[in-house]
């Protein structure tokens, strides 16, 4: 068996809290998680979990200096013992450690990043906890960044687990409130005659029906297809004209607008 002070690069006269950085900044660098695949992190993780069980605490280094050994079932805990790992699956992976003090007989905690699609319609997640059990994640409908999610005696020895989520945004939506905003662009020929255009909701895309004479800044409303259950979207009008205006179709509008007076500027 491999001397623990050596596995972890302290010394036998190192305090605790500096074999508890050596062990932090080593465990970040061969996590499995960090390193699929790679037997030889792998490996060496499993040193360094089994060196920190040896000697990470007072009372089992005092017992590793007196000449015992640690128990063979902590050959088997790979998992850090003061720390709590999270894995963000967003861009193929971010990862952060957290540190604390002996996670026995306390609550646990974990940071999770889901979809914006997910906190407003709901769904389900696993995840690994710090001390390793699996613990399904209901996520309900219309949580928010920044919430957390208890899930009582989860926890390492007894104690709960707490799930803090964090939403990440999605181009084109915005939330307010339980309802979602989207901005439609329409053209002048649409806004001024009406028509039915798709609209992309959380559950797919719907019809939705421009009335005639709709301007920019107008509000329309697709009921149901906000926060689960209790919100609708709100789509903005926005209308844009064509980058090139044909002649004949400037010849067109200027023989209108001779025979249909209309200043928007004055007043009624």
């Amino acid at each position: 068996m491999k001397d623990p002070y050596v596995v972890l690069g302290v010394s036998k006269s190192s305090t605790q809290d500096e074999i508890r950085k050596a062990y932090h900044n080593q465990a970040k660098k061969y996590h499995p998680d960090l390193n699929p695949g790679n037997k030889n992190a792998e490996a060496k993780f499993k040193e360094l979990s089994l060196a920190y069980e040896q000697i990470g605490s007072e009372e089992e280094r005092i017992k590793y200096d007196q000449g015992e050994t640690v128990k063979e079932a902590h050959q088997k805990q790979y998992q850090e013992r003061s720390s709590f790992f999270h894995k963000t699956q967003e861009g193929g992976g971010r990862y952060s450690f957290f540190f604390d003090q002996e996670l026995e007989d306390r609550d646990e905690f974990y940071q999770m990043s889901i979809d914006f699609k997910d906190a407003i319609l709901g769904a389900e997640r696993e995840i690994t906890l710090p001390h390793g059990k699996r613990l399904l994640v209901k996520i309900p409908a219309g949580v928010e960044s920044g919430s957390k999610l208890r899930f009582k005696n989860q926890g390492s020895s007894g104690g709960d687990a707490y799930v803090e989520v964090t939403v990440r945004p999605l181009v084109g939506f915005k939330r307010i409130g339980n309802n979602i905003e989207t901005e439609v662009a329409v053209s002048f020929i649409e806004a001024l005659l009406g028509a039915e255009i798709k609209i992309p909701t959380m559950d797919g895309s719907v019809l939705l029906t421009i009335p005639p004479g709709v301007t920019t800044g107008s509000r329309l409303r697709i009921r149901g297809k906000g926060v689960k259950g209790s919100g609708d979207q709100i789509v903005l009008i926005k209308i844009v004209l064509p980058l090139k205006i044909n002649p004949e179709l400037q010849k067109s509008v200027r023989e209108w607008g001779e025979k249909y007076s209309y200043n928007p500027r004055e007043e009624s």
